[in-house]
């Protein structure tokens, strides 16, 4: 049934759209219908418009100078969608003019004009024509640079979306592999390998290129499984046969991004017809699927052998009209290669398939001579032709015992000779047996349809591949670098650290916000210095640069120059995305969860500084982690020690960053980094590494600043040793100066700190995670987003939950003997006996409504030793088991599996016996807890 695409004011155009309106597969139909009173004005009718097509004089002498019929048609549904849109005309008669057009085209594509219409390509032709055709009061349509460009851009969009069809994974990649297939030993599956493309070149166009060939090889005897068995060959071939997924990958990403651009162009104009139209964008689209096309076309004819020179001067086009006759000729070019690729692959495999046949009719014929000259030589008396009974003196239980040994051996015998014979006799089982299940799919489409214009074959194509690659036989699944999946325990472990962490923010006040996990690019860069490079852009589709949220902390400015909050004190827990060098195995990850608490707003002096501080000590002394330790410095005394070295102004963030890595790398690399890559002098780096050497407790190193008079008076200093002082007593006050280290060489490379900084580290254990938390005053960051003269003071902390949770992991390995398994319900109800499904699902019943964690097996009788096995293992704490007299008595059995008891309850007392026994209702855990340690 052909499908209705709409156009008018409201609506744009796609490209499939486009061509399928250009090649008869859809109509068009304005979208907003004209009142009763308009159709009675509309000077044409239908038959009016097909008296018009049929009278329409053209100067066919030249068929150069006409459009095909998919361009014009095309060209005409550009212009009516322009007109409706009111770009070019405006008023009442761009109304009419733009259904006059519709039904211009809808009556070429019912066959109404009798030949197929093609209009002149030139814009005062075409001009001519349409006017020709509308004819009376509407024609108005004038001449116009937009009219030139309208019908390049019809062309060249028809293009692109050929173009896109043609380099599809369905297309071309499948066509490739046939000349894989038919280079042979030549070439190696290995060569296409998920090594050599996800690990080594990992484009993601070379990717998917590379999986879509593999899938198809899979099984293939024909080419070598490996490097090691490949016949070395110099030809062009094979070189350009192995290359494929390096110019297929490309090629296709690049055409998919032009017919974005190009969609977006062929749907917007400039109002003003007389205007000088810029096509900077259509061309650089246009030009890049030409280029493309080019490549894909030279590539299928080196494969196939033919050294066909497809390059143009691309840079000597300088407009659209000189763009869009090169690209219709590229394109047929492309489809005609790929077709004749096409043929080449499935002649080959057909000859492959007459020569295996040949031969398994060679051995067949052998076989049949070899059995017929043993039967002639044969003893006629050797079968037990004397006469005897072979099973004399069998019981019938043995006779019955060998008859079926020989039952199975003969139908074991015809299967296999029912397989050779589909073999020798070709078809589906030969073609899997040689080429394997990939070309098996693909080849008997390509071999009885040859036209890649054809639809149904193009979507035939795209139903085998996705079939192909969704067996997961193109590569290994697996989770994207630096990511990780979370097993059951491991997320118990996960939601325990939560808990514990949302606990500590509520009980400061901090109230919980949420942001999108993607902002506007230009909201996140330039806030990280050098870590800008880290952060991950989405691709554009066409509208607002985004990207992955780097951090919790800018996403927090932003919202607070957003929604102007005021006094705010927050915490927010999300993932967040870094594209770093992951390292598992200390817990870095490219997506890992954030924890962050900030205060915001105007408050007392270095007060929320200590309260972040004091936050940060909570969390990471209530967690399971072992001892840590809080480093600490002020970004103003970092900066006046740079200033009083001799460093220049304008290189304080980047010799920063090389003082942060001191934690990592020893003073004379990092020392190395400043001269060498800072461009910065020895003298003045020695003079720093005097200072960022320094570190030890609060108040013993504040002392000893102050009493050398280090920084002299120098303001700045001054300054931030005061708020260090204020800090220490205030951190003192709340009993949590203890955790606290001061060390100048801390720097926190991120550029939007402007006072206290700090990092939280683990001070024990064998697991090195590196930094486990920090944070620090950024009083400038939100005035980036507000109106000048604003500021809004903030200060915060963040947890690294992801390090975090590896050392919690690790811990509980240990204390386990190597297991972190952990009870996920307090009680396991059973039942003793067959159809006891209804009594365990009322037990059950009784307590979830008591809020307890519980629940029984799916199975509709299970044994109840494998039951208790089963709670055992899971380390369960309680059973709760009933059978067939305790049902009838209204009782269970309450079965302490720790202290190894058991007790016979009335169903009525059994949440108050397991209550007796220490469970308590699900999130009660904490509050128990309390109550314990108060009472001890």
């Amino acid at each position: 049934m052909t499908r209705t695409i709409l156009i008018g004011k409201a609506r744009r155009i796609t490209l499939d759209e486009l061509a399928s309106i250009a090649t008869g597969s859809a109509k068009l139909e304005m979208q907003q219908q004209q009142t009763d009173e308009e159709a009675a004005e509309q000077p044409q009718s239908m038959a009016d418009v097909a008296s018009a097509l049929q009278k329409l004089s053209l100067d066919t002498s030249s068929s150069g100078d006409l459009l095909s019929a998919e361009a014009t048609i095309a060209s005409l549904t550009l212009l009516a969608l322009t007109i409706s849109q009111g770009r070019i005309i405006r008023g009442d008669c761009a109304a009419k003019l733009s259904s006059a057009i519709v039904d211009i085209v809808n009556n070429v594509l019912e066959g109404g004009s009798g030949e197929p219409l093609r209009l002149p390509s030139n814009a005062d032709g075409f001009t001519t024509s349409v006017n020709e055709l509308v004819g009376g009061e509407l024609a108005i349509l004038e001449n116009g640079p937009y009219l030139e460009r309208l019908i390049s851009i019809a062309r060249i969009s028809l293009c692109l979306n050929k173009a896109r069809t043609l380099s599809s994974k369905s297309i071309s990649d499948p066509i490739a592999s046939l000349s894989i297939e038919r280079l042979g030993s030549a070439l190696s599956i290995d060569s296409f390998s998920s090594t050599n493309y996800d690990e080594l070149r990992p484009h993601r166009g070379c990717i998917e290129s590379a999986s879509v060939i593999r899938a198809c090889l899979q099984g293939s005897t024909n080419v070598a499984a490996n490097e090691k068995n490949v016949t070395p060959s110099s030809d062009d071939s094979c070189k350009y046969a192995k290359l494929t997924p390096q110019y297929h990958g490309p090629a296709r990403e690049s055409i998919t991004g032009a017919c974005k651009t190009m969609e977006l162009e062929m749907n917007c104009s400039e109002m003003n017809g007389s205007a000088s139209l810029d096509d900077t964008v259509a061309m650089l689209a246009a030009k890049s699927v030409l280029e493309s096309v080019l490549t894909l076309s030279t590539g299928s004819s080196m494969r196939c052998g033919s050294k066909t020179d497809t390059t143009q001067a691309l840079s000597a086009m300088c407009n659209l009209a000189e763009v869009a006759p090169s690209l219709e000729t590229a394109v047929v070019t492309l489809q005609n290669s790929l077709e004749s690729e096409a043929k080449m692959g499935c002649v080959f495999v057909d000859d492959e398939l007459a020569k295996k046949e040949a031969e398994l009719k060679a051995k067949e014929e052998e076989k049949a001579k070899r059995t017929a000259a043993r039967g002639t030589n044969n003893n006629p008396n050797a079968s037990g032709g004397d006469g005897k009974d072979e099973f004399a003196g069998m019981s019938e239980a043995q006779k019955a015992k060998i008859l079926k040994k020989r039952a199975e051996k003969e139908a074991k015998a015809a299967a296999k000779a029912k397989a050779k014979k589909a073999k020798a006799a070709g078809g589906a089982a030969a073609l899997t047996s040689i080429f394997g299940a990939g070309i098996a799919a693909i080849y008997p489409l390509l071999s009885t349809k040859s036209d890649l214009g054809d639809e149904a074959l193009v979507s035939e194509l795209e139903q085998a591949i996705e079939a192909l690659l969704s067996g997961g036989m193109q590569r290994k699944p697996k989770v994207a670098k630096g990511t990780r999946d979370y097993l059951p325990e491991q997320m118990a472990i996960r939601d325990k650290a939560f808990t514990i962490i949302r606990r500590v923010f509520k009980r400061h006040g901090a109230v919980e916000i949420d942001t999108p996990v993607f902002e506007l690019k230009e909201t996140l860069t330039g806030k990280y210095g050098e870590d800008s490079k880290l952060i991950y852009d989405l691709a554009d589709q066409g509208g607002e640069l985004l990207a992955l949220r780097y951090d919790l902390t800018v996403p927090f400015a932003r919202f607070l120059a957003v929604n102007a909050v005021g006094n705010i004190k927050r915490f927010h827990i999300g993932k967040v995305y870094r594209r770093d060098q992951p390292q598992l195995s200390k817990g870095r990850y490219r997506e890992f969860y954030q924890c962050d608490f900030d205060i915001a707003g105007v408050y007392g002096r270095m007060v929320p500084d200590s309260e972040c501080l004091a936050v940060a000590c909570e969390i990471l002394d209530s967690l399971p982690i072992g001892d840590f330790g809080i480093k600490l410095n002020h970004r103003r005394l970092l900066d006046a020690i740079l200033d009083l070295c001799g460093v220049p102004a304008d290189k304080f963030r980047t010799i920063c960053s090389a003082v942060d890595k001191l934690d990592k790398e020893p003073w004379s690399e990092v020392r190395r980094e400043m001269v060498e890559e800072k461009g910065l002098s020895g003298d003045v780096a020695d003079k720093i590494g005097e200072f960022v050497v320094l570190k030890g407790k609060p108040w013993d190193l504040y002392n000893s600043l102050m009493e050398s008079k280090s920084f002299g008076n120098h303001k700045g200093a001054s300054e931030a040793m005061e708020d260090l002082r204020i800090l220490f007593e205030y951190l003192e006050a709340m009993g949590k100066l203890k955790f606290i280290s001061f060390d100048l060489s801390l720097a926190r490379g991120l550029d939007y700190y402007t006072g206290v900084i700090y990092e939280a580290v683990c001070m024990n254990g064998n697991t090195q995670v590196g930094s486990i938390g920090g944070g620090g005053r950024y009083d400038t960051l939100v005035s980036m987003f507000q109106e000048a003269g604003k500021v809004t003071p903030c200060v915060g902390v963040s947890v690294g939950i992801e390090r975090v949770f590896t050392l919690m992991e690790e811990r509980l390995r240990q204390e386990q003997g190597g297991s972190i398994k952990q009870p996920n319900v307090t009680v396991l109800v059973a039942s003793a006996g067959d159809n006891m499904l209804r009594e365990r699902m009322k037990l059950t019943n009784v307590l979830w409504d008591a809020n307890i964690s519980a629940e029984f097996s799916q199975q509709e009788n299970p044994k109840l030793k494998f039951e208790i096995a089963n709670a055992l293992d899971r380390q369960i704490p309680f059973m709760v088991i009933v059978g067939e007299e305790e049902t009838k008595q209204g009782k269970c059995k309450v079965k302490d599996l720790n202290a190894r008891t058991e007790d016979t309850v009335d169903v009525s007392d059994l949440v108050k016996t397991l209550r007796s026994k220490g469970v308590v209702p699900v999130g009660c855990e904490f509050a128990m807890e309390m109550l314990n340690s108060e009472s001890d």
